[in-house]
């Protein structure tokens, strides 16, 4: 039991050291979608569990559970905290209780809306001074979203915030990498997929072709 312990303290650590550069991020908050393309790891809460989270890769959420707090207790887990984008413990996640907000803090809303664990699908709690106040969708046939932080039509699978896939893209249209001007990405079959230039051309985003650098104008590398 002891050991197991240890092993979950030593994992929710170093997921905290490598959280720790994230809140320099300039990020705006709360998170509610994949970002795409993607400069640093990204993780979603669950709309609706606090136990699950999402871990976006190349613009898609990917469920995930957060691990088991005791060995052998299927039920009992770490709860996924929304500030660092980390699973933690229940009673600091704040997923079930208001979190402390610090005014210098950036990662959490000044106003964060946590589900009602009773799942009413339309009522949340919205956190002022660290106490919960009770609230429901204005519209009737939406639900609260804890990724969203917001009331929408579909809650499910981490992309119902703006109503739109964040990666559908039409076959054969291309865009450039965020960092590299060597690379892009071209989308098939619906999905971005990346490619690199040959012969050490850049992507040109203008005419959407590699070239030679002096005629392509990628200035990314020179940053």
């Amino acid at each position: 039991m002891k050991e197991m312990y240890v092993f979950v303290i030593a994992l929710w650590a170093s997921w905290t050291v490598i959280s720790a550069k994230k809140l320099d991020w300039e990020l705006g908050c709360p998170v509610t979608i994949c970002p795409f393309p993607e400069e640093y790891a990204t993780n979603l809460p669950h709309e609706n569990d606090c136990t699950k989270f999402y871990k976006c890769f190349l613009g898609k959420p990917i469920l995930q559970d957060c691990p088991l707090m005791i060995k052998g207790d299927p039920k009992k887990r770490l709860h996924y905290n929304r500030r660092l984008q980390v699973c933690d413990w229940p009673w600091e996640a704040g997923c079930e209780s208001c979190p402390k907000v610090d005014k210098n803090d950036k990662c959490v809303p000044p106003n964060p809306k946590i589900s009602n664990p009773k799942d009413d699908c339309d009522t949340y709690y919205e956190c002022e001074d660290g106490k919960e106040k009770l609230r429901r969708c204005d519209d009737k046939n939406t639900c609260f979203s804890r990724t969203c932080q917001k009331c929408v039509p579909n809650r499910k699978g981490g992309e119902g915030c703006d109503g739109e896939d964040p990666v559908s893209c039409e076959n054969g249209d291309r865009m450039p990498h965020d960092c590299d001007c060597g690379l892009y990405y071209q989308c098939r079959d619906g999905e971005w997929e990346k490619e690199w230039c040959i012969g050490g051309c850049h992507f040109n985003p203008e005419t959407k072709e590699c070239e030679e650098p002096d005629k392509a104008g990628c200035m990314k590398l020179e940053e």
